[in-house]
């Protein structure tokens, strides 16, 4: 009040929402309200040049009290304060969010160095590569069913410390051309995939939530991560051509130990533990309790088990993928005109230029993939804005209605329907992809152009809605046996891949793609089945 009168200045009161109206400072405050309020002080030339929160129910009380929406962060004080606390906590999720892009970047590209040459290296040690590789993968799906109890019980940093010392004993293994020390690489190998994929983000999304940071900043980090993910394959396919050139086939496979070694370092110094399952007590339950839970949540949860599901559809035509594009791509350059883009002099695709625009691409879509979802979360609140019927949607989100937008958070229908939208197009369109391959002439001078855009295009789409799998799985998995829940689903994958890699041998590499496209057309129809069927009869209503 002494502000109020002392201050001759424009105001303009801001709700929840974000909507502005222009009044003056003697702006009567409606006392049947009590959403908290924010003015901003505006001098003559309407420029903001402070900030004063207000609530009509706690107009008497102290300062110090706080209020947050979920995307900035007040406080009942001077600017001072609520400045620093704000800088405070971007700067605490700053360093958590640096502390695990670093150690995920020197895993990827430790991954990237030895994955680069690997089949290169079998076949110069006269093995096959097909067999080895279905091997890695059927040991996975087996060690699947129990890997993360393992995980939720030791802890999730020394989860990945075991990985990183795995690594890097399988990486020197590989450097021996004897067939027993590569059979043992590959079961490790199977296993540590496991691990690669599920105990990483399930320490980062447990901790993430346990320093209390916003849901929407764990998107940006799952995001981050994708894109990490391609950037680093793009490098490591350069650095892997320098160290085979410098030392030989078995020099990607030692800069893979160095930088392994590098992440076990940052992760045993800086990392905190964080478990699944932790009782009340702080007493961490045993192995038997997290396989007794994992189980009991797959069969009791539709819902997880179809994310399973539909993740393992998704992810075991990814990896089966990496198998196929060099041998199709083979294929059909033998037809091409010599002048198109991705083939070498020889005529021949040029492996190393695909291969790094493919994670180019990924890069790219992993770009695009948080305006996507922005541009469907804007058409949605418009819809729900000028609907008649948005109660109903707005009820379900526990928004107020007295708000002229529609704010959500990680467990809201807004979210949920985005989400599950921008995955079911990604996934039908994938499936097209994977189609043309089947549907092209062979004969065509151009068709080797045609699939190689093709598959460019699906590496957009894997970069769009992977991080968008990790939101999923974040909405629905219960932290307590994340790692648990998904190394068990992981099982689907792993057999996919095997038996997708075992069946290239008997059938034609056309037929394959037509399997892989069956395969992302029942994951979208699917992920189709997770859209709240109010928002759908909104839609229509609205619409």
């Amino acid at each position: 009040t002494e502000i109020l009168s002392h201050v001759q200045k424009k105001t303009r009161w801001i709700s929840r929402s974000g909507k502005s109206s222009q009044g003056h400072h003697d702006n009567k405050i409606n006392s049947s309200r009590h959403d908290q309020m924010r003015i901003e002080f505006l001098p003559s030339d309407g420029a903001p040049n402070n900030e004063l929160e207000l609530s009509s129910s706690s107009m008497s009380t102290t300062s110090g009290s706080t209020y947050d929406d979920g995307n900035d962060c007040f406080h009942q004080d001077f600017p001072i304060t609520q400045s620093s606390t704000c800088n405070n906590e971007e700067l605490s999720f700053m360093s958590f969010r640096l502390q695990y892009l670093v150690v995920f970047a020197a895993i990827m590209l430790a991954d990237g160095l030895q994955g680069t040459h690997l089949y290169v290296l079998y076949e110069g040690y006269g093995y096959s590569v097909a067999s080895l590789y279905a091997l890695g993968f059927a040991a996975g799906g087996i060690t699947s069913l129990f890997t993360g109890a393992i995980v939720d019980k030791i802890g999730r940093k020394s989860a990945v410390v075991v990985y990183c010392i795995l690594e890097i004993f399988i990486n020197y293994l590989e450097q021996y051309p004897v067939f027993a020390y590569l059979v043992v690489s590959r079961v490790i190998g199977g296993i540590t995939t496991n691990l690669l994929f599920t105990v990483f983000e399930a320490w980062l999304v447990t901790e993430h939530r346990k320093r209390q940071f916003q849901e929407e900043q764990l998107v940006i980090i799952l995001r981050d991560a994708n894109m990490v993910s391609n950037g680093v394959a793009i490098i490591s396919g350069y650095i892997a051509h320098c160290l085979a050139t410098a030392f030989g086939p078995v020099g990607p496979f030692e800069g893979a130990v160095t930088v392994t070694f590098v992440a076990l370092l940052i992760v045993a110094t800086i990392w905190n533990e964080n478990y699944g399952n932790e009782g009340s007590d702080g007493s961490v339950h045993s192995m038997r309790d997290h396989l007794k839970s994992a189980y009991k949540t797959i069969t009791e949860d539709k819902t997880i088990a179809c994310i399973g599901i539909i993740h393992g559809l998704t992810e075991g035509s990814i990896q089966t993928f990496v198998f196929l594009w060099s041998p199709m791509l083979s294929l059909v350059a033998s037809t091409s005109l010599p002048s198109i883009p991705g083939l070498d002099t020889n005529g021949e695709p040029a492996y190393g230029l695909v291969f790094g625009a493919f994670m180019l691409s990924g890069v790219l879509g992993g770009y695009a993939e948080p305006k996507l979802r922005k541009a469907i979360e804007n058409k949605i609140s418009r819809l729900l804005i000028l609907s008649p019927h948005r109660q109903l949607v707005l009820q379900e989100d526990n928004v107020n209605t007295d708000n002229t937008t529609t704010p959500t958070n990680d467990n809201g229908q807004m979210q949920k329907f985005t989400v599950h939208v921008l995955c079911a197009c990604c996934y039908l369109c994938s499936a097209l992809l994977f189609f043309t391959p089947c549907v092209v002439n062979k004969s065509n001078p151009y068709t080797f152009a045609i699939v190689l855009s093709s598959f460019l295009l699906f590496e957009v789409l894997i970069g769009i809605f992977v991080p968008l799998e990790g939101v999923v799985r974040s909405i629905y998995m219960p932290n307590e046996s994340m790692c648990s829940i998904m190394t068990m689903l992981r099982f689907i994958t792993n057999f996919a891949v095997t038996f997708g890699v075992i069946f290239t041998k008997f059938i034609p590499i056309t037929w394959s793609f037509f399997i892989l496209s069956l395969m992302m057309l029942l994951a979208a129809i699917m992920q189709l089945s997770f859209i709240p069927r109010e928002m759908v009869n909104f839609k229509r209503k609205a619409d």
